[in-house]
């Protein structure tokens, strides 16, 4: 049996389309300077690993609707800093303030508006499938300049329902108007993007891992920047 050419690729944004790691990287040493002078104690260099290491557990009760932002950011916070001091009203709320920066300060990715237009101009609808909530990544999408770019955006906080589940994909697919057969994903998260792409039938799928580790699972693609996705699935130069 003969697939369908394809007709759509879907996008992460966080990672794959925007450096939001970049922007959060930048920013760091202000954000840890706030905490110090709050917490003059805090060791530096393993304050930065265990907010890293932190992140995934509460983002996903984030993504999963049963925490609102403001709690999420204040949990994660309060587990990375748990050995040295509590998180009080004063702290929060500076951290948040220094934390805004990483959001205004988001640019897209080295070729990914090129990359976006070529692929748009071979005739392919483009949309973005975001875990978050919706005023984040709408603001990053329009701090970025990134929506323009786009014939269909899916934010879980909108959609309902988060990567890997299949339900997300299905409700990003409507919108992009494209079949699962017919469209592609393209992403940084190998469990949400990668594998969540595969169990929802999707005709290819695209892991830009950057930093990550992991195995690329069979019938998908690596990527170690944008620029190679209409490469990898097969698309001419445009």
């Amino acid at each position: 049996m003969v697939s369908p050419p394809l007709r759509g690729i879907l996008f992460d944004l966080d990672d794959t389309l925007a450096d939001s790691s970049g922007s959060e990287e930048r920013i760091w040493e202000a954000v840890a300077d706030v905490i110090a002078e709050h917490v003059p104690a805090v060791d530096r260099a393993e304050l930065r690993r265990r907010y890293l290491d932190v992140l995934e557990g509460h983002y996903s009760e984030l993504t999963a609707g049963r925490v609102d932002f403001h709690t999420f950011r204040r949990r994660r916070l309060a587990d990375a800093l748990s050995p040295w001091a509590s998180v009080d009203d004063e702290l929060f709320a500076r951290y948040t303030d220094v934390k805004l920066r990483v959001i205004e300060e988001l640019v897209p990715f080295p070729d990914a508006v090129a990359t976006l237009r070529g692929l748009r101009a071979l005739g392919l609808r483009l949309g973005v499938l975001t875990n978050g909530p919706s005023f984040l990544q709408r603001r990053k999408l329009e701090v970025s300049a990134l929506g323009p770019e786009l014939d269909a955006i899916a934010i879980s906080g909108e959609i309902g329902a988060a990567k890997p589940d299949g339900a997300a994909f299905a409700a990003a697919l409507a919108l992009l108007g494209t079949a699962a057969d017919e469209t592609a994903m393209v992403g940084d998260s190998l469990e949400n993007d990668v594998l969540g792409g595969l169990r929802a039938g999707l005709a290819a799928v695209v892991w830009m891992p950057g930093t990550r580790e992991g195995e690329l699972p069979p019938g998908a693609h690596l990527a170690r920047e944008i620029a190679e996705v209409p490469r990898l699935l097969g698309l001419p130069a445009k």
